[in-house]
């Protein structure tokens, strides 16, 4: 594809999402209920490089350093990291199912991983990694039972695959229902966690998140090739050499991986999979050599905004993140729907 048909240079593009990204992240890391101060924030981002040990007791106060560098500047990076989780499996997920509404969640993966966390908090499970532990355990439990069902035939289907997930989500959704039903108490604690949110975020959770998002993009990036060919039909594909069984579930056990880590820490946070690919395709083509790395800037870029705007809107209150990616993620889709259709 080249860059004179219509659509933005790649390499201003690219260009453009970094230098975002970079904006957006000072700018979150400067606005909270702490105190807002994009001068403060600079001068401890530029610490490590210009200012040593000094800067803390001659320009910033220890408190604002605390909260900046253990509260604010972890909890931008698992947005980043989240962000760019969903946005590069919808992508690989709308290629592999050949279907633009495929998403992250598409298997059943966060209905998995809510129900559970909605276990674990039933159960009392407060603090610690026991309700990330369940919710991981829960969309991993789901992935492997949607591909045991879905895969093991003679014929391979991605459509079989696709139906095998949504009924999986649905008989799921129905028992956190019924959990939410038999355990009113709970109520508010399920809900906010299937809304998705940043709100306890630490250094050590990064550490497990950080390097299963990179290396499960690099790996996506990696079989770009294979996701282009993919789009096409299984016939080509095959015929140029592509083992779609064996493709589709190495691309299926990467982005599952990823979902099911970010969504063990973060919630459910809808539509930034959904959202994101689309609008990489649009801005730099189809082939995915372009649409994955942009989408894991893009998406880490949209949900710094969301989280920025969910902990700022009505301080010292919380938003659920994903209330916020909703409220904006389903009126642009209804209008890309319309454009796609000539509405």
């Amino acid at each position: 594809m080249k860059e004179t048909d219509g659509r933005v240079s790649r390499k201003y593009l690219f260009a453009g999402l970094g230098l975002l990204l970079v904006v957006g992240i000072w700018l979150a890391l400067s606005f909270g209920p702490a105190g807002d101060s994009f001068t403060s924030s600079f001068r401890l981002l530029m610490e490590p490089l210009f200012f040593g040990d000094t800067i803390h007791a001659e320009m910033v106060s220890e408190s604002y350093a605390r909260i900046f560098w253990y509260i604010r500047f972890p909890r931008v990076l698992m947005a980043l990291f989240t962000g760019a989780a969903l946005a590069v499996s919808g992508g690989a997920f709308q290629s592999v199912f050949r279907n633009p509404m495929a998403d992250p969640y598409v298997l059943g993966i966060s209905s998995g991983a809510s129900l559970g966390a909605a276990i674990a908090i039933v159960m009392g499970v407060a603090g610690g990694i026991g309700i990330p532990l369940a919710a991981f355990c829960g969309a991993l439990g789901t992935a492997f039972l949607v591909f045991q069902l879905g895969l093991k035939r003679a014929v391979f289907n991605q459509n079989v695959l696709l139906l095998t997930g949504i009924a999986i989500s649905m008989m799921l959704t129905a028992l956190i229902s019924l959990l939410l039903v038999l355990n009113s108490d709970k109520v508010e604690s399920i809900v906010f966690w299937m809304m998705g949110g940043f709100n306890a975020v630490s250094w050590s959770q990064l550490r497990i998140v950080a390097p299963v998002v990179i290396l499960g993009v690099l790996a996506l990036f990696f079989y770009s090739r294979e996701l282009n060919l993919l789009t096409v039909g299984n016939d080509t594909a095959h015929s140029l050499g592509v083992r779609i069984k064996t493709t589709i579930t190495v691309v299926l056990i990467i982005t599952s991986l990823m979902v099911a880590v970010v969504v063990a820490y973060s919630g459910a946070i809808g539509f930034i999979g959904l959202i994101v690919p689309h609008v990489m395709r649009f801005l730099s083509g189809p082939d995915n050599k372009y649409v994955i790395p942009g989408s894991a800037l893009m998406g880490g870029i949209l949900l710094i905004v969301a989280d920025t705007l969910a902990r700022n809107v009505i301080p010292p209150a919380e938003l659920p993140v994903g209330c916020i990616t909703a409220l904006f993620g389903a009126p642009f889709f209804l209008v890309l729907l319309m454009r796609k259709q000539g509405v």
